[in-house]
């Protein structure tokens, strides 16, 4: 196990707030992830569920990073949010991908008919969840705030995840982004690669199962990375055994010896956007053998499931850049997000699943053409992958050269 610690100040006038949420379901719903749970209910005596926020201001901008134990993030719940919250903020929300949370279908506005062992849509739930956690930023942008002075990320080997698809080469970089102000420790955000999966489909009560865990351990917002081939890994009998030897591991990262440089002030906070050419939404060769239905019905689920539009979001906080994908890439494509940002001057880039919205799997042309489960759920095609990490890349150059495209927007606009 090795480790790195980079500081990096920030200009004067970067502010941190936080604040948490329970969003555990007031009446028993339907868990997803899982279809072999067939549309039961959840049982009493699960754990309590959370989104956590971390807002941070400077100079004008504003940005609410919510993680939420949650299983996706619906677009329309996305949107329900920012209706809620001030215009001025950029919402960076996702979800830790537990399978042990509420089904995010019922925050589908698009999922209005009934498939088996899926929820449907609840404009009720809808409203509740987009309630709960839109209060949590307003919260957080209310609540005291303290000067940011430093940020440093520490980069960690953890051998806790393994590859689940043929070909997968798991992104073992455990990134620890540890806030300071006036010389003192204010905060974490955690970054890790691997399915939060450790509680099977026959456990059905609430749970945020290694990210909850880690979460509460840490008192900080976990963010997971590129999952759609990498499952986790830890010793232990009982799914709670190997959850605690994951999170004892993880936590023990922050013992090891580490190296400072100090690389002295650095840009602003920033925000961007990149739109991805989505393909039409058409249903894998396995699709209609893998789940049993005909491809007439196939074509509707996939359009169903599948978003018309889709956006990579991100930010950068001096040399780190945080990038959201609405959907679950591989391993493959994370590292190349992850290496292009590196190329162009970031010094870490957290490449993170199930943000802003949720496109299902992204796999590579040649992972897609492999087939299996991840493979039937990849609503846009073979060609998804690349056009991700295009959108990906845009962003980051967005973030790295803001004036360059300032610039190229007002020419633009003056035309």
């Amino acid at each position: 196990m090795t480790g790195a610690l980079v500081a990096t100040s920030l200009a004067f006038g970067t502010y941190f707030s936080a604040s948490i949420i329970d969003l555990s379901p007031n009446d028993p719903l339907p868990l997803g992830g899982y279809t072999q749970r067939s549309d039961k209910v959840m049982e009493a005596g699960g754990q309590p569920l959370f989104a956590r926020v971390r807002v941070l201001q400077q100079e004008g901008i504003r940005i609410a990073l919510v993680s939420a134990e949650m299983l996706t993030i619906p677009e329309s719940l996305a949107e329900a949010v920012r209706a809620k919250i001030p215009k001025d903020v950029h919402l960076f929300l996702t979800a830790t991908h537990t399978h042990c949370a509420p089904d995010s279908q019922m925050l589908n506005d698009r999922m209005t008919f009934k498939v088996p062992g899926i929820a449907s849509f609840k404009q009720r739930w809808l409203e509740e969840y987009s309630g709960r956690i839109a209060e949590a930023v307003r919260q957080a942008l209310e609540g005291p705030k303290s000067w940011l002075s430093v940020v440093a990320t520490r980069e960690v080997r953890l051998p806790l995840n393994r590859g689940r698809r043929p070909g997968a080469s798991p992104d073992t970089l455990a990134t620890f982004v540890e806030l300071y102000g006036s010389g003192k420790h204010i905060g974490y955000v955690y970054h890790y690669t691997a399915h939060p999966v450790f509680f099977g489909h026959e456990y059905n009560r609430t749970s945020g199962d290694w990210p909850g865990a880690l979460a509460q351990a840490l008192e900080a917002p976990v963010l997971v990375g590129a999952i759609g081939d990498v499952s986790p890994s830890a010793s232990g009998g009982s799914p709670e055994e190997r959850i605690q030897n994951f999170t004892a591991a993880s936590q023990e990262a922050l013992k090891y010896p580490s190296q400072t440089l100090d690389e002295g002030p650095e840009p602003k906070l920033g925000w961007a956007e990149a739109p991805i050419e989505l393909p039409e939404p058409t249903p894998h060769p396995e699709f209609s053998t893998a789940y049993g239905v005909p491809d007439a019905l196939s074509q509707m689920v996939v359009k169903r499931f599948a978003p018309p539009h889709a956006q990579v979001i991100g930010f950068r906080l001096g040399k780190i850049a945080i990038v959201g994908i609405p959907g679950e890439p591989t391993s493959e494509l994370g590292s190349e997000i992850r290496n292009w940002g590196r190329r162009i001057g970031f010094r870490s880039v957290l490449v993170v699943s199930h943000a802003g919205g949720w496109m299902g799997y992204i796999l590579a042309p040649e992972d897609y053409d492999r087939g299996g489960y991840e493979a039937t759920l990849a609503f846009h095609g073979r060609e998804i992958g690349p056009r991700v990490v295009e959108a990906a890349k845009l962003a980051l150059e967005k973030l790295a050269f803001p004036e360059r495209y300032r610039m190229s927007q007002m020419r633009y606009a003056s035309m």
